[in-house]
């Protein structure tokens, strides 16, 4: 099959092909400079600020036209391919006139410097959009909590957040016009839809891009080009970029793969995130089937982030602090790769050889994520600790999954147990002594300080900026405590 020597996206619904020598640039600066649309600003290009939020919708995240907010800064524009994309100049009515969220910022006084205004005006707008998509008959207005959660991406240092919060919690979104019906038509659609099914492969100076439609091709050029990246959300690799660190010179994407965007049911406990699958989309999947990961999905990053970011990039990054590796390690995940040789299923215990080093081979790649639901009787626990509680990265995490036995007495004995931490070591793992110390015995005081003990003296902690090792043994100590309060306080007494 011939291959793209563009990718192909939409800007404010006017279509953009763009080949290697501007295909890496990341879209804030293809914005403002190649296309003259200042009003996406570049803040800290780290993802952090929302400054630089832009309105996205890719056919391959969700069938109908739903447009979320992301960071611009960080995108590399070839990562847009088969996207649509809204700008701050594209909310403006044919005759200038502000939306009704512009109106509201201004009628609550949401704006004082006005460089982070745009963002804020794009996120609310994306709540907004949200509303509209539920098509909800009753009050068609967005809570304050939705509109906290909604913003914990966009940083502001002159309005202290109250006005714009105001403006998110007055807005009328009944009179709010849907971008969707207005940028993706079935014209638009079907001119998005129709790049999507053949390849592209840019090659210019200082940048190459290969975007396959089969796992297979991916894996040959995964093994013939060593410097080449998988890029999705580029969460990571495309703050390295920015500063100068490691610069994105050859990626590889999977977004035209059929498959690797479906979250699936496998039997009566097991799911299977595909590759593709954004964390944003894992939230909503198990905000009923796993409400605490939910929970923990919820502060793990913003809006902007999750929007992008996908559970096989978190794990593929190997970072010791990664947010969902606790959980993975005690919901018993395997990975699903593809490899020149063929498919392989790793547990994810064996998956992490050493800091930020998988057990992933030269030219094998994450094509899918399974792990177990907990069961009704498993009761599972995560524990994050950070400076902010938002869009933060963790210092010392904790997950706790345990099946409990009751007692004739009422005592419960502790029937199955797994523990897992993050940011302690080199790499994320199971605290196995510990859980030694517990199976089988019955849940006290006593008992949970001798895990305790046991679990501060399992493994070296790290000793870095975001805190001594002693400081990460305290930390555990305390997680662990206030796991065994909360246990011991649902126990009923002998």
């Amino acid at each position: 099959m011939k291959h793209r020597d563009h990718v192909t996206f939409h800007v404010n619904g006017r279509r953009h092909d763009v080949g290697a020598e501007r295909a890496g640039l990341m879209l804030a600066e293809y914005l403002r400079v190649d296309q003259r649309m200042p009003g996406t600003k570049i803040v800290c290009a780290e993802g952090d600020c929302g400054a630089c939020t832009v309105l996205r919708w890719f056919p391959g995240h969700a069938r109908v036209p739903t447009f979320v907010p992301v960071n611009a800064c960080i995108l590399p524009v070839a990562t847009l391919d088969g996207s649509s994309i809204v700008t701050i100049e594209g909310l403006a009515a044919p005759d200038g006139s502000l939306t009704p969220v512009q109106q509201a910022m201004v009628a609550c006084h949401g704006s004082q410097c006005g460089y982070c205004t745009p963002g804020f005006v794009l996120a609310i707008t994306a709540l907004a959009e949200k509303r509209l998509l539920a098509n909800n008959a009753g009050d068609q207005r967005i809570t304050e909590r939705q509109a906290r959660n909604g913003l914990t991406g966009n940083l502001c240092r002159c309005t202290g957040y109250e006005p714009i919060l105001a403006a998110a919690t007055t807005l009328d979104v009944s009179r709010c016009d849907s971008l969707a019906r207005r940028y993706c038509t079935p014209a638009h659609v079907r001119e998005l839809r129709a790049c999507l099914r053949s390849p592209v492969r840019l090659e210019g100076d200082g940048f190459a891009y290969y975007a396959p439609l089969t796992l297979a091709a991916a894996c040959s050029h995964l093994h013939a080009h060593r410097n080449a990246r998988i890029v999705a959300g580029c969460t990571d690799v495309g703050v390295l970029h920015n500063k100068g660190r490691a610069p994105i010179a050859r990626a590889i994407s999977l977004h035209l793969i059929p498959g690797i965007h479906a979250i699936e049911r496998k039997g009566a406990r097991s799911v299977r995130v595909g590759a593709g699958v954004t964390l944003e989309r894992l939230r909503v999947y198990v905000e009923r089937k796993v409400p605490e990961l939910a929970r923990l999905l919820d502060v793990f990053a913003s809006p902007q982030i999750k929007h992008v970011a996908t559970l096989a990039g978190n794990l593929a990054n190997a970072s010791p602090i990664g947010d969902t590796l606790p959980f993975l390690l005690v919901a018993g995940a395997r990975v699903h790769t593809v490899r020149p040789a063929g498919r392989r299923k790793l547990p994810i215990e064996s998956f992490f050889r050493a800091y930020r080093t998988t057990a992933l081979a030269r030219g094998e790649l994450i094509e899918a994520i399974e792990f177990d639901l907990p069961s009704r009787a498993d009761e599972l626990a995560l524990y994050k600790v950070s400076q902010r509680k938002d869009l933060d990265i963790a210092t010392l995490s904790l997950a706790v999954r345990v099946r409990f036995t009751l007692r004739t007495t009422g005592a419960r004995s502790v029937d199955e147990v797994r523990l897992a931490v993050g940011g302690l070591a080199a790499v994320p793992l199971r605290l196995e002594r510990t859980e030694a110390v517990l199976r089988g015995e019955l849940l006290s005081t006593e008992l949970l300080e001798r895990a305790t003990v046991v679990a501060r003296s399992e493994v070296e902690p790290l000793d870095d900026l975001r805190g001594s090792a002693a400081f990460r043994r305290v930390v555990l100590g305390n997680l662990l405590r206030r796991w065994a309060r909360e246990q011991l306080a649902r126990s009923t007494p002998t």
